[in-house]
């Protein structure tokens, strides 16, 4: 079976994700607050970060199902879903170990109970994309040989299908509430399986699939557009309703959605070449492991009295937390019995892509061209 070559310009959007995943988490407070002149340069950023997670999925969605590795149970048993599960434990036992020591509660009583809990609910809100990710790894083989055995007026109504709970949001955001009784149609929001996440899962498949290019002139303006309606969306929905109203940041479906498949095609059509930063800074490798981390981090540094009170908080906060994160995941893959729980990777395979053994024979290698 030949490999398949590497997909550079997913390198950069999950860079980009990433980010944005932090940015997202350390904003969430501010944007609460009165409406000032630093709240609007939030929300337009937030507008762009809230792609990150349709990205996520997307990128997900083109490999598993492009992949004829897909197909054989017991790749997906013994080597992709362990790779998830195993990290997810082993960050969820510390959210738990630091929401036992933020209450006081030292308990083995308590640590049974929230361990119990995490079977049901994750122990901390942003570990629900682990588990949503984990259930469609599941149904994986079935989604891929579905899909990949279609012809192409299969595939395209497939997509339709997909883009339907996007579209109908779209329409719902625009079109009066009188108009709802045509719009939530039951079969459309069946269609919405796992939050919706299935649809986006399957479109970066589509999107990752088209040979045709789309002209730049075209999708640069197209994001600027679907940008501008999500920021100015959330202006209008948060002054009419006066609080903080993210109907059009929705992660599932929507404008976000859709912003993130124009993303998606920029990217493909215009970046996809190596570049030697993520090879010199392997972020790219510690994506996973660095999501994981950045939230329980939040909590710890809100919890010392590092809470953001302005855009330059929040960026600041945002880069503090990232390299934070950065750095310890390294040094923990570096450690090789803690390695695969931590990161989801072998031992080997962070020593050739991004642990402190990686960056070390870098710069050897780096000294000796010199």
């Amino acid at each position: 079976m030949q490999e398949k070559k590497h997909i550079y310009y997913f390198d950069y959007l999950r860079i980009i994700a990433a980010v944005s995943v932090i940015f997202m988490h350390a904003v969430a407070g501010p944007l609460r607050g009165a409406i000032d002149p630093d709240w609007h340069v939030m929300n337009a950023l937030t507008g762009f970060a809230f792609t990150a997670v349709p990205l996520f999925f997307m990128m997900s969605g083109y490999l598993l199902i492009s992949s004829e590795k897909t197909s054989d149970v017991s790749v997906l048993l013994k080597k992709r879903l362990p790779r998830l599960v195993l990290p997810l434990c082993g960050w969820t036992v510390v959210a738990i170990l630091w929401s036992m020591f933020l209450a006081r509660d030292f308990s083995p009583v308590s640590l049974y109970n929230r361990l119990l809990s995490s079977l049901h609910t994750p122990a901390a809100v942003h570990m629900w994309y682990m588990y949503t990710l984990i259930a469609i790894y599941l149904i994986s083989p079935i989604i891929a040989g579905g899909i990949r055995s279609l012809d192409k007026k299969g595939k395209v109504f497939v997509a339709v299908l997909a883009a339907l709970p996007s579209v109908r949001l779209i329409a719902t955001m625009f079109l009066p509430p009188a108009a709802d009784v045509y719009l939530k149609l039951d079969f459309i929001t069946k269609l919405e399986f796992f939050g919706g996440h299935l649809c986006t899962f399957v479109i970066g498949y589509i999107l990752g699939s088209i040979n045709k290019k789309i002209s730049n002139w075209i999708l640069v303006p197209s994001a600027v557009a679907v940008w501008g309606v999500i920021v100015i969306g959330t202006y209008l929905k948060t002054v009419e309703t006066g609080e903080y109203n993210q109907a059009f940041q929705h992660q599932a479906a929507g404008f976000e959605v859709l912003l993130a498949a124009i993303l998606f095609l920029i990217f493909k059509q215009n970046f996809n070449k190596q570049s030697a930063f993520t090879r010199r800074v392997p972020l790219v490798p510690l994506s996973l492991p660095i999501y994981l981390m950045h939230n329980i981090l939040l909590s710890m540094m809100f919890s010392v009295g590092v809470v953001p009170s302005n855009i330059l908080n929040v960026l600041l906060i945002t880069l503090v937390n990232l390299l934070i994160c950065f750095f310890v995941m390294k040094t923990v893959a570096t450690v090789k019995p803690l390695c695969f729980i931590a990161t989801g990777m072998p031992y080997k395979e962070a020593c050739n892509t991004c642990n402190w053994v990686y960056t070390f024979r870098w710069i050897k290698e780096a000294f000796k061209r010199s």
